[in-house]
């Protein structure tokens, strides 16, 4: 038996090349008869960067696309995890579908090939605290400057010559094709990705088990422990999308490792510590990493 499903998603040629990813797979499974996609324009989409920050961040992203869920309009909605709230509304549930892409930030330069060349005083674009905290981090004297738009836009910023540089996510790139226009790959021992960087998640009413069970088909359960425990992380630190935090966890072997980045937002003082124990104890991994960076100031950083 066929069993049809509407998908919400934003407009945005990123989102939809991840919906259509996500839509493929679930064909293969021969049971699922996809009849409508439904491309939606979020408030994420509209504010500009004051705005933007003032009224929820990147929680923004998914206000619209909640709502098609609650009046029926869409039965699911494809969102990058690290779009979503550490803290989800109750009434809601997300499980991660596909494999993880590359978690990792990425360099992109037209006159310099790796972050260690750039000169004093330069000039990189970025919309996040995360990323600017960790830029400041690895030298005082770059000028971090506000980069927002969709990932054509901000490289275009980049070839008018507003930036010398500008970090972006290896996923989006590599999910668009653009992998050629990366010029480094900025190791998670530098730059620790945002919990569940690289990450694709369905969204649907906690009440709607027949969905659950739909998207589980094409989910993997080692990586949802891996998104669990750095989304715990996150919530443990009372952060959000807008913090400068870190979080990236994954398997090595039969261990669980779960590396941790808390700055405040100058990216002058900050904590990096990594958290491991056996597979089968990674649950609550992240309240206790959590537990661990509390105790060393974490959540003054954050507020200060």
């Amino acid at each position: 038996m066929e069993i049809i499903i509407k998908i919400a998603t934003r407009k945005s040629r990123l989102a939809l090349a991840q919906t259509h990813e996500v839509i493929a797979s679930l064909e293969k499974t021969g049971k699922i008869k996809i009849v409508e996609t439904i491309p939606t324009v979020t408030s994420g989409d509209k504010f500009k960067s004051k705005d933007f920050k003032l009224n929820g961040g990147k929680g923004l992203f998914i206000k619209e696309l909640e709502s098609m869920l609650l009046n029926g309009e869409a039965d699911v909605a494809i969102h990058s995890l690290k779009d979503v709230p550490a803290i989800l509304d109750d009434r809601f549930e997300i499980v991660s579908v596909l494999e993880r892409e590359c978690p990792n930030d990425v360099f992109i330069s037209i006159n310099y090939n790796a972050i260690e060349d750039l000169p004093i005083n330069s000039t990189i674009g970025t919309s996040s605290p995360r990323r600017a905290a960790q830029l400041r981090a690895l030298s005082k004297n770059f000028k971090v400057k506000e980069l927002r738009g969709n990932i054509e836009t901000r490289i275009d910023k980049l070839h008018n010559k507003k930036y010398d540089a500008i970090i972006l996510a290896a996923a989006g790139l590599h999910r668009l094709n653009l992998e050629g226009v990366i010029s480094q790959y900025i190791s998670e021992e530098h730059f620790v990705p945002s919990a569940g960087q690289g990450v694709l998640c369905a969204e649907f009413l906690k009440d709607n088990q027949d969905i659950k069970k739909i998207m589980s088909s094409v989910s993997d359960n080692i990586l949802n422990t891996c998104i669990k425990e750095e989304r715990n992380f996150v919530r443990k630190m009372a952060g959000d999308c807008m913090s400068p935090i870190g979080a990236y966890g994954r398997v090595v072997k039969d261990s669980f490792e779960l590396e941790g980045f808390v700055s405040d937002i100058r990216g002058v003082n900050y904590i990096k510590s990594k958290y491991v124990c056996d597979i089968n104890k990674a649950n609550n991994a992240g309240e206790k990493l959590g537990d661990i960076f509390i105790k060393q100031g974490a959540k003054k950083l954050i507020n200060s």
